[in-house]
């Protein structure tokens, strides 16, 4: 996997900016990047897996409901999503699959997300073939 994701200074949100190789590695380090931004996911092993298909109309709407769907898997099921593998990626759909590990309370060392948001948000392929995006976090 070939990417990176790079923390954004925001007002009163937190955001980050991403950069991959492929539209599937753009999604994983873009998930990578948000719960990186409440926990230390790099030490992280998981001990299960779900597997997570997302539709949308448009491909930044489609990054918007991954983190979102990633976001309440994580809050809904007392989990740490920190392992992500992306098994098909599209503008208009994506399957992957999840590792996580179970939280504890101690284990939070950001704000917490409380939502994905549309604000300055872009998903775009850059003239090299890289893809780019931004996504900005109320926390």
């Amino acid at each position: 996997m070939s990417g990176s994701f790079s923390v954004l200074s925001h007002t009163a949100d937190t955001g980050i900016d991403v950069r991959a190789d492929t539209l599937g590695e753009l999604f994983e380090w873009a998930a990578i990047g948000m719960f990186s931004l409440m926990f230390d996911v790099t030490s992280l092993v998981p001990d299960r897996t779900v597997a997570l298909e997302v539709e949308a109309t448009a491909i930044d709407e489609l990054l918007v409901d991954v983190l979102a769907d990633l976001l309440y898997l994580s809050e809904s099921q007392s989990v740490i999503p920190c392992s992500f593998r992306i098994d098909e990626a599209s503008a208009t759909f994506t399957r992957l699959v999840v590792g996580v590990v179970a939280v504890e309370p101690t284990m939070l060392q950001g704000p917490p997300i409380k939502a994905v948001t549309y604000h300055d948000l872009s998903v775009e392929r850059q003239t090299d073939g890289a893809w780019t995006a931004r996504v900005i976090f109320d926390v």
